[in-house]
């Protein structure tokens, strides 16, 4: 290095640098170690740590959401079928088609599903009050496989209405 007169580094404006600085060694390749096929194995670690618990958790969120659309319309099909049958027999059998429908259309199963229906006898009295609560029970997806079927989300959906009064008495 170059020195001026005050014991500062001097510079030479005038010439174009070329290559390395002196004094500088490059290490040898094999020193360094080879970075080839890296990327790979970084994403795929990635993937498998971050990715697939993701999917599931998307895969399991849908299915939570798929049985709260179910028993939010079986529910509401089950009180209409009660509060426009024409007896209590009619009024049963109506709700279980409804349920059935309503659940297989979001594929979920049957007899997963729990209906409960609260109005005093006959139900399809004129002014009376239905109460309908479905309720589903969701499970992991994967799970039940393995025998943990009591690992599950429970769903519920609850509608209440009232037989229309002016109609007439069966």
């Amino acid at each position: 290095v170059r020195r001026d007169d005050h014991g500062t580094r001097a510079r030479d404006h005038g010439a174009a640098v070329k290559g390395r600085p002196r004094g500088v060694r490059l290490a040898p390749r094999a020193r360094l170690g080879d970075d080839a096929g890296n990327a790979q194995v970084e994403f795929l670690l990635v993937a498998v740590v971050f990715i697939i618990p993701l999917v599931y958790l998307v895969v399991f969120l849908s299915q939570v959401q798929a049985a709260a659309f179910a028993t939010e319309g079986a529910a509401r099909d089950v009180l209409r079928a009660y509060t426009i049958a024409d007896d209590d027999a009619d009024a049963a059998s109506r709700a279980a088609a409804a349920v059935k429908v309503a659940l297989e259309d979001h594929g979920l199963s049957v007899d997963r599903a729990a209906v409960e229906v609260d109005c005093a006898e006959p139900c399809v009295t004129p002014g009376q009050e239905v109460s309908v609560r479905v309720r589903v029970r969701v499970s992991l997806p994967g799970v039940s496989s393995i025998g943990l079927d009591s690992m599950s989300v429970p769903v519920e959906a609850s509608h209440r209405g009232v037989v229309d009064r002016l109609r007439a008495t069966p």
